[in-house]
């Protein structure tokens, strides 16, 4: 009998390294029944388009249009980010085919510019729409999704919704074929309810007539609130609780009228108003078929692979009193080694890549034991990574064996490093055993990366700062005891969600409650107090990051792309030089300038006149810095060369003036012609680039910060002194002595500072420190 049509959609923003495995797991299952189905990740899509020189086109009047309504102190961020607008369209398309090859691996000043470029590209988007901060990971914007009718708002609202905007100009595809019947919407995290919702109104009023069903881990969790009928039923027909591997068959089945077999986990309406709920089941783990990549576009994440993902095991073995898993992912269950190790071999076979991410809540001893026998014993020639924990178990024998079956990283709950705290958390960790299993695992080559929490409910301060100083030990070991520089760690603050055991039972933890907002339906995370230990806000403090927060150009505030798991289980599997943060620019040629010199705007350098016409912003790709000059420079924007004499003429001080076109030939802004300069040098030293002083210690050092490159440098005392004594531009004599240090040491600071761009050197003839200032 012939079977309609079903389409399952990974909504945006879900993770746009790798697929995300619910899509793939539910096609394989419903091909099984003899259904015919689609598969869309609008996650990748509409992500991969938005970052397209195509898509950013379409956004830049949307963007410019933006300033004009905009309070006054918000302009000048997204004045920075306008400058910046022009030279990303340009180049996205290159740095994304970049990023997407194997070639770049190998590359890491090439996966630097393209990243540079994607980083970009995210704060251009962010920009067109109100509020958003959009990255690859999640976003948040004007919108709430805390809010039921807030994400209701979103839906509706194409021109304040960049979902809403994507799908306007490129339409879910395949929405008019007749034999479609149902959508199935898989919703794992609270950043893709408002895509989610977008994208059931948008199915809804072009087809009516489908069912949409929505499931997945946050459906759970949001679901489970609901007493009557909600909202959200206005573009979704039906809801599923807990798995769906049972569920979608049946329901579709029932849709279809060739089964009415209870569908497990199934919220609907009564017609009263109210809902009726079936109680969930059980999914056997053990008889699912292998994920169906089939109409995913696995060329176009946005790292090279791709990296599928699997799962040896579901739901977790431990009841952690922080963490939320087991409300919503059922009894833990294991699937046998040699299925997954076949999974992996088919999959390998059919896609031509061999590297898989295991997306398993927990991989326990049994399964690390399991799959990596099974590889090794298989002989097959694959890489992968996984998340377990610390335990006497992980030993050099386990670690080996790793090593050999193609593990190139494992991540580690180790939360903390104080037996105590872990107690608290219910943990079921050891100290004792933590750095014996590092100790095993960094010895055999297989680099780990350490997840940590600050502000569990009673940790101090002490303890928390030991298990940062531990953290930061253990990666400093990684590459100079171990020789494994892939090794990685994060911090955050301790996230108090209601359906984990702490929300469940404050009282337990000395933990109070702070009520949700009003009309915060949808909040899974509350504010809270504590009777002793770290605050909520302590906590935020102590995982900022340091100091240098607020420091920095607008779009030099965006999210580095290299920090993904993926791309640091790639090195390490192609043992590939890690890539620096920031563009390295190439040296720029010293400036010597006369009178009869000329200058001009280097290539591939854009700018704009700010909106108030006081300053010039000028884009320098070559080392991502974004310069703030006067608006006298504005002549250059036309692309001609000009007299470094008719420019001058325009400003009050010649001094000022130099001091400028310093930081311009520093950062490669400009090319310049010195003329007939003669024989004798006149060096003077300028600062380069402005930078914020932040971290200003007792002994006089600090942490430059550049407001136009991001970049960040510690300088001593005397460092600090020479780079002040710089700003408007000084003689070595007037430097020897107004500095008074000695000779070989102002050379050696000197050259740091000028290495680290914080200052330059340029000669100047006399002659054009003396023009004359003529009025307009």
């Amino acid at each position: 009998m012939h079977q309609p049509r079903i389409l399952l959609i990974n909504p945006p923003i879900w993770n746009v390294y790798a697929p995300h495995l619910a899509v793939p797991l539910l096609a394989a299952v419903m091909r099984r029944h003899g259904w015919q189905v689609s598969s869309l990740d609008l996650s990748i899509e509409q992500t991969d388009w938005l970052l397209s020189s195509e898509g950013l086109a379409e956004l830049l009047p949307k963007a410019e249009r933006r300033l004009g309504e905009l309070p006054a102190q918000e302009r000048r961020a997204h004045e920075e980010i306008l400058a910046v607008f022009g030279d990303t369209v340009q180049r996205m398309d290159a740095a994304r085919a970049a990023l997407k090859s194997r070639d770049i691996l190998a590359a890491p000043d090439a996966f630097t510019e393209a990243a540079t470029v994607v980083r970009n590209g995210l704060s251009c988007v962010s920009a067109s729409f109100p509020g958003l901060k959009f990255d690859l990971r999640g976003n948040f914007s004007c919108f709430s999704h805390r809010r039921s009718d807030s994400v209701l708002e979103a839906a509706g609202s194409a021109d304040r919704n960049v979902y809403g905007w994507a799908l306007e100009r490129r339409p879910i595809p395949g929405l008019d074929d007749a034999d479609l019947a149902v959508v199935g919407i898989s919703v794992s995290a609270d950043t893709q309810l408002i895509a989610a919702l977008t994208t059931a109104r948008h199915i809804k009023l072009r087809r009516p007539d489908v069912h949409v069903v929505m499931g997945g881990n946050l459906t759970t969790r949001m679901v489970s609130r609901w007493t009557e009928e909600h909202p959200f039923f206005a573009y979704v027909d039906s809801f599923v609780s807990y798995e769906g591997e049972d569920a979608l068959p049946a329901l579709c089945d029932r849709i279809t009228g060739a089964d009415d077999r209870t569908i497990p986990g199934l919220l609907e309406r009564d017609g009263r108003g109210g809902l009726l709920r079936n109680p969930a089941a059980m999914v056997d783990v053990s008889d699912l078929p292998t994920p169906d990549f089939d109409g995913l576009p696995l060329d176009r994440y946005f790292a090279p692979g791709p990296v599928l993902p699997l799962q040896a095991s579901r739901s977790c073995a431990w009841d952690c009193a922080f963490c939320s898993i087991p409300f919503a992912s059922n009894k833990f269950r294991i699937r046998r080694p040699e299925q997954v190790v076949h999974d992996m071999a088919m999959l390998a076979a059919k896609h031509g890549s061999d590297s898989f991410m295991f997306v398993d809540e927990i991989m326990t001893l049994t399964s690390l034991r399991g799959v990596s026998r099974e590889l090794n014993d298989g002989g097959h020639d694959l890489f992968w990574y996984g998340e377990t924990r610390f335990s006497k178990g992980l030993d050099d024998e386990l670690a080996s064996a790793l090593r050999r079956s193609g593990c190139r990283r494992l991540d580690l709950g180790l939360e903390s490093y104080n037996q105590r705290v872990l107690d608290l958390m219910r943990k079921g960790t050891k100290v004792a055993d933590i750095e014996p299993s590092l100790q095993a695992l960094l010895g055999n080559k297989v680099p780990v990366h350490l997840f940590c929490m600050t502000g569990f409910p009673g940790e101090t301060r002490e303890e928390a700062l030991r298990t940062q100083e531990f953290a930061d030990q253990a990666l400093q070991r990684s590459v100079e005891e171990f020789d494994v520089p892939y090794s990685t760690a994060a911090n955050g603050p301790f996230i108090l969600d209601v359906l984990s055991p702490v929300g469940e039972r404050p009282d337990l933890f000395g933990v109070e409650l702070i009520p949700p907002g009003e009309g915060e339906d949808l909040a899974f995370d509350l504010d809270y107090t504590v009777t002793e230990g770290l605050t909520q806000q302590d906590a935020a403090e102590l995982t900022s990051g340091g100091p240098g927060g607020s420091a920095g150009a607008a779009f030099h505030r965006g999210t580095w792309i290299g920090d993904a798991e993926e791309w640091s289980f790639l090195w390490a599997l192609a043992e590939s030089e890690l890539p620096s943060r920031r563009l390295t620019a190439p040296a720029a040629p010293r400036l010597l300038m006369d009178t009869t010199g000329v200058v001009r705007l280097a290539p591939g350098v854009q700018g704009r006149v700010s909106a108030d016409g006081k300053g010039l912003l000028l884009h320098v790709p070559s080392c991502d810095a974004l310069l703030d000059v006067p608006s006298q420079w504005s002549p250059l924007l036309d692309g001609r060369a000009h007299g470094a004499a008719e420019l001058w003429r325009d400003f009050e001080s010649p001094r000022t003036a130099a001091a400028t076109l310093a930081r311009l030939a520093a950062h490669g802004a400009v090319t310049f012609e010195a003329g007939d300069f003669g024989e004798q040098e006149h060096t003077s030293w300028y600062a380069a680039q402005p930078h914020d002083v932040l971290d200003a210690r007792p002994d006089g050092s600090c942490l430059l910060v550049s407001a136009e490159t991001g970049q960040r440098v510690r300088v001593s005392a005397a460092g600090r002194l020479l780079w002040l004594l710089t700003a408007d531009g000084v003689s070595e004599a007037e430097l020897a002595d107004r500095s008074r240090l000695p000779a070989a040491q102002r050379r050696l600071l000197l050259e740091n500072l000028a290495g680290h761009r914080v200052i330059a050197a340029a000669s100047l003839a006399p002659g054009l420190l003396e023009l004359p200032h003529v009025a307009a």
